[in-house]
């Protein structure tokens, strides 16, 4: 039997285009979210440091909680002084 190349169809396979399956390389905690990378592919995804419903999601950090503690003492301070002037002025 001969073959006619002419007459040849190239059929493209639609599941060799498949997407990545991606193994993730994840960069060290760095505050609430981690930069990651596909080794395979290279793709960029930023995952967060804390498991959704866990309580570091709803965590503040430590600069927030001196901006509040100070606050607070700016304010007990200011009412403290406050009352000794009252009190001198009699």
């Amino acid at each position: 039997m001969s073959e006619n190349n002419a007459n040849t169809v190239t059929i493209v396979d639609e599941t060799s285009h498949q997407e990545c399956v991606h193994h993730w390389v994840i960069a060290d905690p760095d505050g609430p979210t981690s930069n990651g990378s596909c080794k395979k592919c290279g793709s960029a995804k930023e995952f967060m440091n804390y498991f959704e419903g866990s309580s570091w999601g709803s965590d503040v950090s430590l600069d927030q909680l001196n901006k509040s503690v100070n606050r607070e003492r700016k304010n007990s301070l200011e009412t403290v002084a406050a009352s000794v002037r009252e009190e001198e002025s009699y």
